[in-house]
């Protein structure tokens, strides 16, 4: 079970666990924000709805982590904290690096960038995904029993 192992020490499955969530969450924002707007067009391909979506994510990949020291909402559901390379909190430029060239890929790829992130979690030797390679940040656990 060397896999398993593998995927525990690199807490990527709460990694996809925090993210799933925080798409969740996002989705349902906009999913609500889209019913009020009334436009009469559905889901897809609303503009409204994607506009608020992406918005809504950015902003909790923005907005969130600058009042709690890096961390996503994702990240304080599954107890994960983000550290500089240092070991010291990220600064400002890192949580925005986190959260332009960590999510603007997906946006341009129409999500087929977190195929290309999971592949560098599993290949990265410290689990880091392509957001904490850019932003030259870890992800590990909050609390280590």
């Amino acid at each position: 079970m060397p896999i398993i192992a593998e995927l525990h020490g690199k807490f990527l499955v709460q990694r996809f666990l925090g993210a799933a969530l925080e798409i969740l969450f996002a989705g349902l924002i906009a999913v609500f924000y889209t019913e009020l707007m009334d436009t009469g067009r559905g889901y897809q391909p609303n503009p409204i709805f994607w506009k608020t979506f992406i918005m809504t994510h950015l902003t909790f990949l923005l907005v969130i982590p600058l009042f709690s020291n890096g961390r996503t909402i994702g990240m304080l559901l599954t107890n994960l904290t983000v550290t500089s390379n240092n070991g010291k909190k990220p600064n400002f430029a890192q949580i925005l690096a986190r959260a332009f060239l960590g999510f603007g890929p997906v946006i341009v790829s129409n999500g087929l960038w977190y195929f290309i992130s999971i592949f560098i979690s599993l290949t990265d030797e410290k689990g880091r995904g392509w957001s904490e390679l850019v932003s030259y940040t870890t992800i590990k656990q909050k609390n280590p029993h």
